[in-house]
């Protein structure tokens, strides 16, 4: 890669939360925005997981955490600097 690509790509983290009961597909920035929006308290079992878990938990290689009410995925979303996604669509 040149060095003006790296400079254009940003890699940025991402948690994908899938709950199985409805299908719903959510999206985080890390494990700590998922839980402050999907654990009302430290006893509550939305998820069915325990954050100090997650936060150890070996994700690497694409591995998936998954019980029986949730499937948790942490990957990487390739963007673009806001420089360059202007000047790419200045005359829309």
């Amino acid at each position: 890669m040149t060095e003006s690509t790296e400079k254009k790509k940003q890699e940025r983290g991402v948690v994908h939360l899938v709950m199985k009961a409805t299908g719903e597909n959510f999206f985080y920035g890390n494990l700590k925005a998922l839980f402050d929006n999907h654990e009302q308290t430290e006893n509550d079992k939305t998820l069915g997981v325990a954050y100090n878990y997650l936060k150890n938990y070996d994700f690497s290689n694409g591995k998936t955490y998954e019980n029986s009410i949730c499937i948790i995925r942490k990957g990487v979303i390739n963007t673009t600097t806001k420089k360059d996604w202007k000047r790419n669509n200045k005359n829309r």
